[in-house]
């Protein structure tokens, strides 16, 4: 639910921008554009990471929150380097956390190549006006 919030309010911002985006089209604005997306995007994976963090800490599955966290990234992003673990009554708990990871990156993914192509067709026009 996170996710989908902040990315459909990510893209009705670039849509109320699109036009502006436009008028300069040039390698800054592009490049402004796409730093202000990889961080909202990566902002709202941080958000969801966290969640899950502080879900682990409250249920006292991990002895401090910065535990609590390195698990929920590593597990998240799928990387899983085996060197935290949940108790075995909540291990597949870490699978959930995976597959929902995997997804949101996915959709995250797809969403930041909708955005470079939609700069590369802008810039496409702007050329062939030339």
């Amino acid at each position: 639910m996170i996710h989908t919030i902040g990315m459909a309010a990510l893209t009705g911002w670039l849509l109320r921008w699109r036009r502006r985006i436009e008028r300069h089209s040039n390698l800054t604005t592009s490049s402004l554009v796409l730093i202000m997306v990889f961080a909202v995007v990566i902002f709202l994976h941080l958000v969801e990471t966290t969640i899950w963090a502080v879900f682990y800490f409250w249920r006292a599955l991990f002895l401090d929150f910065e535990t609590a966290m390195y698990f929920s990234l590593k597990t998240y992003t799928t990387v899983g380097y085996g060197d935290v673990v949940l108790p075995e009554r909540w291990r597949l708990l870490g699978g959930i956390e995976g597959l929902s990871g995997v997804l949101l990156c996915g959709l995250s993914t797809a969403f930041i190549f909708a955005i470079v192509n939609a700069l590369f067709q802008i810039h496409l026009a702007e050329q062939t006006k030339h």
